[in-house]
Formats: C-alpha cells, structure tokens, sequence
C-alpha cells in the first residue's frame, strides 16, 4: 500500500498538467485512461499509441468516449458506487470509477481501457487513490468546466470536446437549439485594447444591435466569439462597422453554419482567414468571409508560394512601382474598389480625379492593362491584396 502511495505520490508532484499524471499512471496500469467530466467531455487522455499511430490513437480517444460507453455509464453505474467494471457493445471493458469533490459530489469520470492489464488486478486501493489525486488536481485548477451554460456550450465546441455526435445532439436537445436555422459566427479581434472596460462596452453594443439573433457568446484566443442565428442586414452591418471604426477594432463574419458540430474546425478556417485579412486590408470593418472565399486557398501557403498567385500583369506593375516610386498599384485597387469611380477614387487616394485619368493612361500605355473584364478585374484586386499582405508581413518581420 506504501509503495503504491509512493509511486503515484512522486507521479503527481512531477506532473505539470492532467494529461501528464494520466501518462504517469499509464506506467503503473499499461492501460489507456481517461478523464472525462460530467457533461462527458473528455478532459484528458493517455494512450501509448500516441503519436505513433493516429488512426489507432483516434479510435482509442473515441473509444473512451462513444455513446456506447454514455449510456452504460447511465444504466450501470450509480453516484453511490465508487467503480464498476462493465462491457459496451463493442465487447470491451472498462473500469469507470466516480469521481467526488469533498461534499460527495460528483465531479468526472475516470475510464480505464482493459488492453493489457486485467481490469480484476487493479487494486480498490489504487483505484480510490488515483480518483483523490485526480479530485484534487481538478479542484485545485478549476479544471472542471460544465455545460450549464451556453457559452460553455460554444466553448465546448470550439474546443472540440465533443468526440460523440450523439452526445453533442443531446446537448443540442437539452438547450432547445434549432439546427434548421441559419447560424453564423462572429470573431472580434480586440488587438491589444483589451480591458474590462471595452469588453463590457463591446458586449453591451452587440448585445443592442443584435438582441436575440445572439445565441451565445464566449471568448477564444483572447477574441470575443458570437454565434448567431441569423445574418446581419445593410443597416445593422453599417453600425458595427462605425463602432469598429470608432473602437479600432477587426471583425469576421463566417459563411451560413450548416454542421454546428464542425464548428471548430469552421472557427479554425475562419480565423486563419482573419488574421490574414487583417494584415493584407487594414481596415477597420466587418469582414464578411463569402466576399473573400479566393483568400482561402492563400492560408497555408508561404511567402514564396503566395507569389505564384499574383498575376503577371500586377506583377510587372508593382516592380515598376518599385523602381520609379510610381503609385500605379494603388491606383489601380482603389479604382477598381470603386467601381471604377474617377471621384471615389480621388478621394481616397487624396489627388484631383485628372491624376487617376493621367496614371490609368499611363498604366495602359506601359503595360497595356485596361480594366473592362470583370473576373480579370476580380483577379486584379486578389493579386494586390497578397502583394499587400507579403508587404505587411515582411514589414512587421523586421520592426
């Protein structure tokens, strides 16, 4: 018993976070285990298998975790039991223990996969022994995050923690959410002008302007996340772009949400996207993701790739931008941005609309680049926007 003590003791004390005590006692069992917490989200794992074969490490990380394993916890295991052993449909067994908080309240499961120790052989008392250390490890970090709530909820699945559709759906039912609607995200970028002060001045802003189109709201990556059930119209997108404007702040709306339950990876694509929109347009406003659905495929790519993807013709005119400190690139995106606007585009770029004329039949007497096709015009613009984000992102390599 002392050994035991001992062994797990040393296990906790190096240990930086749960996933490591897991793969310490993983040394003492040769079982995978798991933690999953009382909404069934899996909040930590040790496999041996990780990393050396992911399509076995996912099956494993599912396999502690399928609805299989939800609803024999629900028809075997009581809160009073402290363990049991007990087999899915899949025929494999697995010792899931209760884990308690002083009051006797239940906090988390821990799940442990028969694979090469008999589930009979692991003592009551290392079993009791590891649910303390554990219960104390979550306790002590607050680890323990249930889905009480709805931003906890839109938490949950921007992290992915749901590795079971069923259980997910059953979420879904419990909260009274219509996945017929048409949802859409929102990420606000706060730079780094965040404060309680502007958190409760943006939240109260969209709280007003979007009322109950808002489903929930939470935050990632520092960003203020919102999902919503409904798009945003011309005028209401007109007050959030002066309120961005005002604040300094960058925004993205994604594309209609069709699968909620692939919305971490959706939050992933959309947010890649952001940063790069943030760093090719500069502008304080409301991106909206279908007006840049070209940007996409530029999101993994690297900087000598990007180059690939600007056209010929911008090409040959930025490099001669470069060499005379002509602003015929400018000219060009501004004018096309406009609808081809001689006045929009002079004010803009601050100079008498002659000079856009004058620099238009300089462009087209040196390059012979006219600007009366459409999806040319379209990859006129793309091609700039990288030229700008590669100008942006080696600028800001160097400050």
């Amino acid at each position: 018993m002392n050994n035991i003590y001992e062994e797990m003791f040393k296990i906790f004390i190096k240990a930086r976070n749960l996933n490591e005590i897991i793969e310490g006692i993983y040394s003492l069992t040769c079982n995978p285990i798991a933690v999953i917490n009382s909404d069934f989200q899996l909040v930590a794992y040790y496999s041996p298998f990780l990393f050396e074969d992911e399509t076995r490490n996912e099956s494993i990380k599912i396999g502690y975790l399928n609805f299989a394993t939800y609803k024999k916890i629900r028809e075997s295991l009581s809160i009073d039991e402290n363990y049991k052993i007990v087999t899915t449909l899949s025929s494999n067994r697995r010792l899931i223990a209760n884990i308690k908080d002083q009051n006797n309240k239940f906090i988390a499961f821990l799940i442990i996969l028969e694979v090469e120790t008999k589930l009979e052989d692991i003592s009551k008392e290392f079993v009791d022994i590891l649910s303390k250390l554990i219960n104390k490890y979550l306790l002590d970090q607050t680890f323990v995050k249930t889905n009480d709530t709805l931003s906890t909820f839109l938490s949950s699945l921007l992290n992915n923690t749901f590795t079971d559709k069923t259980i997910f759906l059953q979420k879904i039912k419990d909260f009274k959410i219509e996945l017929k609607k048409p949802y859409y995200l929102l990420i606000l970028d706060y730079n780094e002008q965040f404060n309680e002060s502007t958190k409760a001045e943006v939240e109260t802003f969209f709280a007003s302007i979007l009322g109950n189109n808002i489903v929930t709201t939470t935050y990632k990556n520092g960003d203020y996340v919102l999902l919503i059930n409904n798009s945003i119209d011309g005028q209401t997108n007109d007050k959030i772009n002066d309120f961005l404007f005002k604040m300094r702040f960058y925004m993205i709306k994604s594309n209609r949400i069709v699968d909620l339950f692939s919305l971490s990876n959706i939050f992933n694509e959309v947010y890649k996207l952001f940063q790069l929109l943030e760093k090719t347009i500069e502008e304080y406003i409301l991106f909206d993701v279908e007006n840049y659905l070209s940007f996409l495929p530029l999101i993994n790519y690297r900087n000598e790739e990007l180059i690939n993807f600007i056209n010929p013709d911008i090409y040959q005119i930025f490099l001669y931008d470069q060499a005379n400190k002509t602003e015929f690139i400018d000219t060009i995106y501004v004018y096309l941005l406009t609808n081809k606007s001689l006045n929009e585009s002079a004010k803009k770029l601050y100079v008498h609309k002659n000079t856009i004329t004058y620099r238009l039949d300089k462009i087209y007497e040196l390059f012979k680049v006219e600007f009366s096709n459409y999806n040319r015009n379209m990859n006129y613009i793309f091609s700039i926007n990288i030229i700008y984000y590669l100008q942006r992102k080696i600028k800001s390599s160097q400050i």
